[in-house]
């Protein structure tokens, strides 16, 4: 049975972003308004540059022995926990089912894989024992044709297994990693945790700067678009509500609000997102940082561990431009920050790489709108200070 999964409110602002979908209306060409941006060259940041510990690195090690332990063959009777191999054949009516046959499967007892009584029956079995179980399906099983179906399996026992404590030894690296010896394998989780936390610190320079430019800007706005925006936003968390069999009502209250401080909280997280939206456009322009290309696509999409088709595919190309372009201008307000830590962080290689290529372009009017996006409502529009 589906556990409900409770929305992460944290992560609607930047979901008003990345907000393409197969099948969703696409709204990443919305007038949102305009603004006069700050100073973005030079802002003053303190993001320490990542390093990682011996104490970090034990501790990894430490998870990944318990992860991943010994499976030692023993001579006796299953009991619960242990892995037994097995292979088995399924009939409903004296017919074998689809995917009701396997030969040499692990299975843990106790871990829940299988329809209730299956473990519980292979327990007390010895290696070479046959054993028939008489069981029932559950009634909201997946498959229609076996929901509350009475069956037979047939399970032989090729093998044993107890869990026993992992040791960190070359024997073990070689199970468990593509490294040979221990200390490769120290060398290489260290690589990756330097990795992880260098990906964070970038962020971090990112998301710092980005923020000090919004927090210093004014801003107008259209109110059609913000509409636009809100409208879309509030049709995805109610059409999300109702995959879980909720309202959303419910699902307000699911996150410690009633339903008019959620609907305030999706209106507010709209317009936060519209300011970055509008900043990272407004510097685009200035900097000439809008001319997208397919490499700039596919270093984001690979940088994201997939590939420029595949995020097209997801999201739609509209979408994952905005995203490369948000990437692309948060790379540049990094690399041209002014970190006052005493050990700076800094960019990868990569984003290094991208922003020293860039060039100046002519200024954008801020004011341009096309005729489609200039409507009553729009000119209607709301000025505001960015805090």
């Amino acid at each position: 049975m589906r556990k409900l999964k409770l929305l992460c409110l944290c992560g609607l602002t930047a979901a008003v972003l990345m907000t393409g979908c197969a099948g969703s209306t696409d709204t990443t060409n919305v007038n949102l308004g305009s603004a006069t941006v700050s100073e973005y060259r030079g802002v003053k940041i303190n993001v320490a540059a990542p390093e990682v510990t011996d104490d970090e690195v034990d501790q990894k090690i430490q998870t990944n022995l318990k992860q991943n332990p010994n499976e030692v063959e023993v001579d006796r009777a299953a009991q619960d926990g242990d892995i037994v191999n097995i292979d088995y054949k399924g009939t409903k009516d004296g017919e074998a089912f689809d995917g009701g046959t396997a030969e040499g499967q692990d299975l843990t007892l106790g871990s829940g894989s299988m329809i209730d009584g299956f473990e519980d029956g292979l327990v007390g079995a010895k290696k070479g024992e046959t054993k028939t179980l008489d069981l029932t399906f559950p009634e909201n099983y997946r498959e229609e044709s076996l929901a509350g179906q009475a069956v037979v399996f047939e399970v032989t026992v090729n093998a044993v297994k107890e869990k026993q404590d992992a040791v960190l030894d070359d024997a073990f690296v070689q199970r468990t990693s593509d490294y040979q010896t221990v200390d490769e394998y120290k060398e290489g989780i260290r690589a990756d945790l330097l990795a992880q936390k260098q990906k964070t610190a970038e962020q971090e320079m990112e998301q710092d700067v980005l923020q000090d430019i919004i927090d210093n800007s004014d801003f107008k706005f259209s109110r059609n678009g913000l509409s636009v925006r809100y409208n879309q936003m509030l049709k995805q968390y109610t059409n999300q509500a109702k995959m879980y069999g909720m309202t959303l009502s419910q699902m307000a209250q699911a996150n410690g609000m009633d339903e008019a401080g959620f609907k305030e909280y999706i209106y507010s997280s709209v317009k936060e997102a519209a300011k970055k939206e509008i900043v990272v456009k407004d510097i685009a322009a200035k900097e000439g940082l809008d001319n997208l290309t397919d490499e700039d696509k596919e270093a984001f999409a690979q940088a994201n561990g997939t590939s420029k088709d595949t995020l097209v595919s997801l999201y739609g190309e509209d979408t994952v431009n905005e995203q490369v372009l948000q990437d692309k201008v948060l790379r540049f307000l990094a690399s041209n920050a002014d970190n006052e830590a005493e050990n700076p962080a800094k960019l990868s290689e990569r984003e290094v790489a991208v922003t020293e290529t860039e060039t100046a372009a002519e200024e954008t009017s801020e004011n341009e709108t096309t005729e489609s996006e200039t409507t009553e409502a729009e000119t209607t529009a709301e000025t505001t200070k960015a805090n």
